[in-house]
């Protein structure tokens, strides 16, 4: 096996390894949010927006139900690109 290829390959593995540790992280996060109810945007180093369940308990409900829904898109996306690798 030639060098370029050992290359290829190896950033093959690299991409496939990121694309699992992803996915584990968004199961953690569907895993996780059973019992949460507040659902929280945040920006690194700018704050957040909260919507809390005990002030707008439908509104959060809803806000969970929705961003659940796009993590679970976001795997199946994930899977995808990994079966094509």
């Amino acid at each position: 096996m030639d060098e370029k290829t050992l290359q290829y390959m190896g950033e093959r593995v690299d991409k496939a390894r990121g694309i699992k540790k992803k996915i584990a992280e968004l199961k953690d996060v569907i895993k996780y949010s059973d019992d949460k109810n507040d659902v929280a945007l945040s920006q690194s180093g700018r704050g957040r927006v909260l919507i809390e369940s005990q002030s707008y308990s439908h509104l959060a409900a809803r806000a969970k139900l929705a961003v659940l829904a796009e993590v679970e898109r976001e795997i199946k996306l994930l899977e995808q690109e990994l079966a094509e690798l």
